[in-house]
């Protein structure tokens, strides 16, 4: 639904398909380190609540568009199995949203636009990461519930059932760390050839099979920096974080606390969507 560890999961589902950035590669600058600041351990049951304010998607897709503006209220992250060498995590959330799109029916298109509501949606979901730096593995999300559609030309809107699926398939984990954290910390993702496979559930209830499409993308390497260390106050609570940010244009900011062990705040600008949140609760200690 990049958690960042939050992060991963809105990268994928909104960001991932429609940017794709350059920078170079970056060394490692060692610094003191703080051995609290090392991968945090979790545990089955462990959860962090968020308020996603603002997400906007801008996603085509040959025939298929769709233009999206909402936010994710009580965007909550369970820790569900601590076996092996990853972590799977269950995140669920209620979606409010506006949108409009054109979605491909044999030789012709149908344009719709609407409104989703949080007390008839959810997005549900599963992140896997790894324990030894919090990479992204995997992830699969769903938005499932009833949207109020117009179906151009029609002048008026109808509620019909809506359900959108997203699964990833990721030629290596995807690294939005690098721990032990520290100032002057430095790192770059690798070469990432993602796979997506999305479907879109009877096109809002007017057609009854899915149109399901899948995109290959190759994700060329993006530095991160951990310049500073500062105060951060979210609904949850003050934080000493880690600030981490990309080191070409103000795609990525995002601050990561060693207390909370994930992210407590993040804002993403990349050109075709965003996301803006704040953690709100957690049971993490």
């Amino acid at each position: 639904m990049r958690k960042f560890v939050m992060v991963g999961l809105i990268i994928f589902m909104l960001i991932v398909p429609s940017c794709i950035l350059s920078a170079e590669k970056i060394e490692t600058i060692n610094s003191p380190i703080n051995p609290d600041d090392d991968v945090p351990i979790w545990n089955e049951g462990n959860s962090w609540t968020f308020q996603i304010s603002e997400f906007s998607v801008d996603y085509t897709y040959e025939t298929l568009s769709i233009i999206m503006d909402g936010q994710i209220d009580d965007f909550k992250w369970t820790v569900s199995d601590t076996d092996g060498s990853n972590y799977i995590v269950d995140v669920e959330g209620k979606v409010s949203a506006t949108f409009e799109g054109a979605f491909p029916f044999g030789d012709s298109v149908i344009n719709v636009n609407g409104d989703i509501k949080p007390n008839r949606n959810k997005i549900t979901g599963t992140l896997i990461l790894t324990k030894t730096n919090l990479e992204i593995v995997d992830f699969d999300a769903e938005i499932k519930g009833i949207a109020n559609v117009q179906i151009l030309p029609i002048p008026f809107k109808i509620p019909l059932p809506v359900k959108i699926s997203a699964d990833a398939d990721l030629s290596t984990a995807f690294p939005l760390f690098k721990f032990p954290l520290h100032l002057l910390k430095f790192w770059n993702l690798p070469d990432i050839d993602i796979t997506m496979y999305t479907s879109f559930g009877g096109i809002f209830g007017l057609i009854q099979f899915p149109i399901t499409f899948y995109t290959s993308y190759a994700w060329t390497p993006l530095a991160f920096s951990v310049l500073v260390q500062e105060s951060v106050t979210v609904p949850a609570g003050t934080y000493d974080a880690w600030k981490i940010q990309s080191l070409i244009g103000d795609y990525f900011e995002y601050y990561y606390s060693p207390v909370v062990g994930n992210i407590i705040k993040v804002d993403i600008n990349m050109p075709r969507g965003g996301i803006k949140g704040e953690l709100i609760a957690t049971n993490y200690a």
